[in-house]
């Protein structure tokens, strides 16, 4: 049986955003709180072995002492890699060695950010991304012990895709060669500096391609959801190209930016796309799921790309069914006919 690994992000939902709008506060006893669930879940579905990702507030190790005894046949554990600089960086190196150590399912507690640099670590393990964060459009609110119920269900009873999706995602090229992605958004800001890492104005951004595109997310992916949405699955994304708000040329979208703070943004442009989109902004810094990042040079040909062969995500409710299916919730599943269906009538 392969093995659940546990990344938290103990930085989630406490970024500046938190002084411009009304954001809920995700707390380092909440984080843990969901942990001991997801643990809990695992260990009553006869998960034998979880690995908890390293952090300098010691989230894991508490996490672990706080489930204490009540945890009967799950060898859980810190993953033996020290953190080196509490940073993505460290987020990026546990992915990875879950990646080296073959492990079955990933669960990820943070914002879009904190998926992002899981996902492009993490090869061709299933991720559970929960959200912790401030604006998630790729994470999505879950609760621990379901999601714990769903981790089991991959590594115990499904093979395969089965209960899995995947996710779309944004190549940044330059001259043809990648430099970076996103899960949700690409979004040029009218700026020569990065600043504050987190985009949340509308009216700085000047160009926005997007992966996803829903009505009901927040920050800037949800002017495209309100405007113009992607189906699931659809396999293209979106470019719009914004103006100045009081531009009456333009389609004015009013959409959710941050918690609490919903803006009328100028929307000049829009097309949707499945191949490769040039970008047209000249300069500006680029943004990646809402963090700034990369300065424009001039001198380079920029195109964003549509790739719909992303991570690889678990389709909860689907895992779920398929687990009660299989009978793993039942006294009598049996791991070695745990791939066959079941009939609840045998």
């Amino acid at each position: 049986m392969k093995s659940v690994g546990i990344i938290v992000n103990p930085a989630a939902g406490k970024d500046l955003r938190r002084l411009v709008a009304f954001g809920s506060t995700s707390t380092h006893s909440e984080k843990i709180n969901a942990v001991v669930r997801i643990l809990r879940a695992l260990d009553a579905l006869g998960v034998e072995r979880a690995r908890i990702a390293p952090d300098p507030t010691n989230l894991g190790q508490r996490a672990i002492e706080a489930a204490g005894d009540d945890l009967n046949g799950l060898d859980v554990a810190c993953l033996e890699l020290p953190w080196l600089l509490g940073s993505r960086s460290d987020t990026e190196r546990a992915a990875s060695l879950m990646r080296e150590q073959d492990f079955g399912c990933l669960l990820v507690l943070g914002g879009d950010g904190t998926s992002r640099a899981v996902a492009s670590h993490c090869g061709e393990i299933p991720l559970i991304p929960l959200s912790t964060g401030t604006n998630n459009a790729f994470p999505r609110m879950l609760e621990g012990t379901l999601a714990g119920m769903a981790a089991a269900c991959v590594v115990r009873a499904l093979a395969g895709d089965e209960g899995l999706l995947r996710a779309p995602m944004l190549r940044l090229l330059a001259d043809g060669e990648e430099v970076s992605h996103a899960l949700v958004d690409i979004s040029v800001i009218d700026t020569l500096d990065s600043g504050a890492l987190a985009v949340w104005e509308g009216d700085s951004v000047r160009e926005l391609f997007l992966a996803q595109a829903r009505p009901d997310s927040i920050g800037l992916s949800a002017i495209g959801g309100c405007l113009a949405p992607l189906a699931p699955g659809c396999g293209r994304g979106l470019h719009l190209q914004l103006g100045a708000v009081d531009d009456p040329a333009c389609t004015h979208v009013t959409a959710p930016m941050a918690p609490g703070l919903v803006a009328r943004i100028a929307v000049r442009d829009h097309a949707h796309f499945d191949g490769r989109a040039s970008v047209a902004s000249p300069r500006g810094v680029f943004a990646f799921d809402g963090e700034r990042e990369l300065a424009i040079d001039e001198k380079r040909h920029w195109e964003v790309a549509f790739d719909p062969q992303g991570p690889r995500v678990v389709d909860v409710q689907r895992a779920l069914s398929l687990g009660v299916e299989r009978g793993l919730f039942r006294d009598d599943f049996s791991p070695v006919a745990q791939h066959q269906p079941r009939n609840f009538r045998e």
